[in-house]
């Protein structure tokens, strides 16, 4: 009788598991590796696209995988005329047909992607290099990232269900509290001179970018920043010219930033409170899980 009686306590302990509860898989599982640079504050990394090499920049903040039109002419890709998008970014709008892709291949790896947007204009940095296009986030989204920037390394990990799982470093890694995950991106609280805001993490940013909105909380009007620099910023749709404004401490989670110059953009174009970009991951080592969600950090190399 015994094997009976434990069947079905068995039984009853299937029945009795809450609905909708969750394995939790804290395995790691290293799914690709590759080099990474940092181009002019941009994260660069290469990228096999149909048997040829490209330089993708490494853009949690772009919806999709993009390549620049002149790039997908000189790989040789065809477009799709019937998949037409229009893409919304620093600088305003942009429509064009997908172009139609046959391998891509990271760190030896063959991805599953056979579309990728195409941006009409040239993707340029800072100090004026060229890059071939983005590595999205329909892409990136599907992986926990180990951006390694003082190693130049980019590691990709198998998605899991581990809440209190930790980055496999030698180094102490330090946890971001109050990340959330908003769509398809990883939002963290921020502190700028006194005032809280909500900042998205976008490693395609070259710097932290402040919206008009928050802007408008710190009190920060055209006439405040009269004297500050003016510079322009290049993005998605084109360019636009901003202000440099200088700050006391910009806090988020366990890293302070003091006296930061932070760019403050006239128009909103969909950044919210802030943009927090490679200024941030300059000289760090940055998990980034969009599952779980979480976000270590270590500090600055010196």
């Amino acid at each position: 009788m015994r094997p009976i009686h434990l069947l079905c306590l068995f039984a009853a302990l299937l029945v009795c598991r809450p609905a909708g509860a969750v394995d939790i898989d804290c395995a790691l599982s290293k799914v690709a590796e590759m080099p990474l640079h940092a181009i002019d504050h941009l994260l660069v990394v290469p990228v096999g696209i149909d048997g040829k090499w490209t330089h993708l920049v490494v853009d949690t903040g772009a919806q999709r995988t993009t390549i620049t039109a002149e790039a997908a002419d000189r790989v040789g890709l065809g477009r799709d005329e019937k998949a037409a998008h229009t893409y919304i970014g620093v600088g305003g709008k942009t429509t064009s047909a997908d172009a139609i892709v046959n391998r891509f291949v990271l760190g030896g790896v063959r991805i599953p992607l056979d579309r990728m947007a195409v941006n009409p204009n040239p993707i340029r940095t800072a100090g004026g290099a060229d890059v071939d296009g983005l590595l999205g986030a329909d892409i990136l989204l599907a992986y926990e990232m180990d951006i390694d920037v003082p190693g130049q390394r980019l590691t990709l990990y198998r998605n899991r269900v581990c809440p209190g799982g930790r980055p496999p470093w030698p180094e102490t890694p330090l946890e971001v509290l109050g990340v959330r995950r908003f769509v398809d991106r990883l939002t963290l609280p921020f502190t700028l001179d006194g005032v809280e805001g909500i900042g998205v993490i976008d490693t395609g940013a070259q710097s932290n970018v402040i919206g008009p909105r928050f802007a408008q909380k710190l009190r920060l009007t055209d006439q405040a920043m009269a004297n500050d620099p003016v510079i322009e910023i290049h993005g998605t749709g084109g360019s636009a010219k901003s202000r440099l404004h200088l700050f006391k401490l910009w806090q988020i989670g366990p890293i302070a930033d003091v006296a930061p110059r932070l760019i403050v953009l006239p128009s909103d174009f969909g950044v919210g409170d802030a943009l927090i970009g490679e200024q941030f991951l300059e000289g760090r080592r940055v998990w980034l899980s969009f599952k779980n969600p979480q976000i270590f950090v270590t500090k600055r190399a010196q």
